[in-house]
């Protein structure tokens, strides 16, 4: 069996500005470092093989802090990075909901139908991170490995393992430093959905 601990990085600098970061890159604020270092200390006692990041600033920075006290490098992997939401990267929520109002009334209804313009769809994000999840798996079974991911493609990942259509993207949450955990037997079973070793968690964004 190999079991993944799939993570969500600390609290970013546009978390705080409610931006869709998507893949552009935003540091962790002091709080995030802080959720970091309590992840890293949380699963101090915990055996890890290998602890595997996104491409982006954020989740390597959170991987980084760790990876720290189990001496492991940090590996980056393209394929776990956040969607692409193409034209509402680096928008507000306000802003987007003011310029896309009919898009934006979709997407939190039926998240999955919602055609964002020049975005990665639901569908492409689930595709690519559910097969780099596997491929990690593959490489290490019997072992414990620590993914620092992204809200989006967490929740499209867990969506697949729980065999849940998309559609129901908002029916569970991913709070910054969230804590998953996906059993592979002969079948993946998730064992952990958004727990947290930080007090009184609550995000204000998904993205």
């Amino acid at each position: 069996m190999s079991r993944v601990f799939l993570f969500r990085h600390g609290e970013t600098e546009s978390n705080l500005a409610k931006i869709y970061q998507g893949q552009g890159n935003s540091p962790l604020t002091p709080k995030g470092v802080e959720q970091a270092q309590c992840l890293a200390d949380y699963f101090q006692g915990e055996h890890f093989s290998a602890v595997f990041s996104s491409d982006l600033i954020r989740s390597y920075e959170t991987a980084r802090i760790f990876a720290k006290p189990h001496k492991l490098k940090v590996t980056r992997i393209e394929n776990i990075k956040e969607r692409f939401y193409g034209a509402w990267e680096g928008m507000t929520f306000e802003a987007i909901q003011d310029k896309y109002p009919k898009i934006y009334n979709i997407w939190l209804k039926d998240p999955n139908i919602a055609v964002i313009p020049k975005a990665e769809t639901l569908s492409q994000l689930q595709q690519r991170g559910v097969s780099a999840l596997e491929d990690l798996a593959k490489k290490h079974v019997g072992e414990n490995i620590a993914v620092i991911a992204h809200g989006g493609i967490n929740r499209a990942i867990l969506f697949h393992y729980l065999n849940l259509d998309l559609n129901n993207f908002w029916r569970i949450r991913q709070d910054n430093a969230a804590i998953n955990i996906v059993d592979f037997h002969s079948e993946p079973r998730v064992r952990t959905i958004n727990a947290s070793c930080w007090p009184m968690a609550r995000s204000e964004s998904n993205y």
